[in-house]
């Protein structure tokens, strides 16, 4: 009979009816834990931003202190001038004389010196300055001596290369190859800086290269002075870079002043 069937399609359609509501409860907790991690992401995302953004603040802040810091002290830095006078080659022995030819044989060891004059001024006239040559030395043979330089003064050092009749020789065969640089130089520097335990210290390096020696005209094996001793072309002396600047805190406790540090795009 079909009243008999009735209570087998009510259960069946009640089946299907829980089985969909127990579908869109899945489909509901799926979406709702996306959104979760939607949510999750987003405010990891904000906060990695707002890190960020205050990192490159402070890092902003700090470059401008320091910069701030920096101008402070170049207004009080101490002012000096260094320049090269005159470039010479000195005698060191009684052969040393105008038209002298020496052999490699026998004159390898023969000492010959090259010297550059350099005057160093005090720029300030109210202020005395702590200066130190390094590797250069006064009229008095005085090398790596500080003095103190009073307002308006001069002084002048000297940068001396001495080498062998064989080292000169090399450095003009790498000046006639064309090579950058030769191998047998001389290098000094001037420092200046002040009293101020907090301030600047300025460097100027100096580099001497110089080709005083060439092969005899007569090429018998002899060397000699180079013809253009008595002009420029024979020699280098340059002050590279023109100053080199370092900042200190403290220069009593080896404390310098941090680079800037400026922020980079990210």
């Amino acid at each position: 009979m079909r009243w008999l069937a009735l209570p087998g399609e009510a259960l069946r359609a009640a089946h299907h009816a829980q089985a969909g509501s127990t579908q869109v409860w899945t489909i509901a907790a799926v979406v709702v834990a996306i959104v979760g991690s939607a949510i999750v992401a987003w405010q990891a995302l904000e906060t990695h931003r707002t890190t960020t953004l205050s990192q490159r603040t402070l890092e902003a802040s700090n470059a401008l202190a320091i910069d701030s810091a920096r101008s402070r002290l170049d207004q009080d830095a101490p002012r000096i001038d260094v320049y090269v006078e005159q470039v010479s080659v000195l005698p060191v022995d009684s052969q040393h004389t105008p038209g002298a030819r020496w052999s490699l044989a026998a004159d390898a060891d023969r000492l010959l010196r090259v010297q550059a004059q350099v005057r160093v001024v005090n720029l300030m006239n109210d202020r005395t300055i702590h200066l130190k040559a390094k590797g250069l030395h006064d009229s008095s043979m005085r090398g790596d001596v500080e003095v103190l330089l009073a307002p308006a003064a001069q002084l002048s050092y000297f940068l001396t290369a001495t080498f062998t009749l064989s080292q000169w020789a090399e450095n003009w065969e790498s000046r006639q190859a064309g090579t950058a640089s030769v191998p047998n130089v001389a290098e000094g520097s001037v420092v200046a800086g002040d009293d101020r335990d907090e301030g600047v210290v300025d460097t100027w390096p100096l580099h001497l290269a110089a080709w005083p020696v060439q092969p005899a005209e007569d090429s018998d094996g002899t060397w000699q002075l180079t013809a253009g001793t008595a002009g420029g072309d024979w020699c280098q002396i340059a002050i590279r870079p023109l100053r080199e600047r370092s900042y200190w805190i403290s220069q009593r406790n080896n404390i310098p002043l941090p680079e800037p540090s400026r922020s980079k795009p990210r």
